[in-house]
């Protein structure tokens, strides 16, 4: 990003950011994603391809419980990168919701109808 983008992106948005890895949202829905995921790993039961990246952001991951005692992923300094791990604790949590509540999109009728 070049100096002069990152000054008309301030201009159009202020000092807003995005701090969604710390979010109320994610504090909520990550715990028990987190707690199956940790159950996985101890067992046995995940596995992956051995990636790098992957294990590298597991291994920056800290757990940590906010005021009612619901873990949510955070990284115990700043350059720690745990984007993988979140995303892994994410797709967790979606996987234990009721398939009913989701509607892939490959599912529906109307792009399937000429």
């Amino acid at each position: 990003m070049t100096p002069g983008s990152q000054r008309s992106w301030r201009s159009g948005y202020g000092r807003r950011r995005s701090r969604w890895s710390s979010s109320a949202r994610l504090r909520r829905t990550s715990h028990r994603a987190i707690i199956e995921l940790d159950a996985a790993m101890r067992s046995g039961r995940l596995q992956h391809d051995g990636s790098p990246v992957l294990e590298w952001c597991i291994g920056n991951v800290v757990g940590k419980p906010d005021r009612r005692g619901n873990l949510y992923p955070t990284k115990a300094r700043p350059e720690q990168k745990i984007d993988a791990a979140v995303a892994l604790v994410m797709a967790v949590g979606r996987s234990m919701t009721e398939p009913e509540q989701f509607t892939s999109i490959f599912e529906r009728a109307e792009l399937w109808m000429g």
